[in-house]
């Protein structure tokens, strides 16, 4: 990943994590970020996040 999008990504996290927890605008942020399908699932490149991530 180029610096850039860890930064951006780092700074996402932040503020997800700093912000009421909210699933749609999180979703939503995710979706624009082109790390979630419009179905929700995670995109190819970011498909390794599966083993952090917790689902519903």
């Amino acid at each position: 990943m180029a610096s850039l999008q860890i930064k951006l990504l780092t700074s996402l996290a932040k503020d997800i994590k700093s912000g009421q927890k909210d699933r749609a605008k999180a979703v939503t942020t995710l979706q624009s970020a082109k790390i979630l399908t419009k179905s929700e699932n995670l995109a190819g490149h970011y498909s390794n996040l599966k083993k952090v991530i917790v689902s519903k």
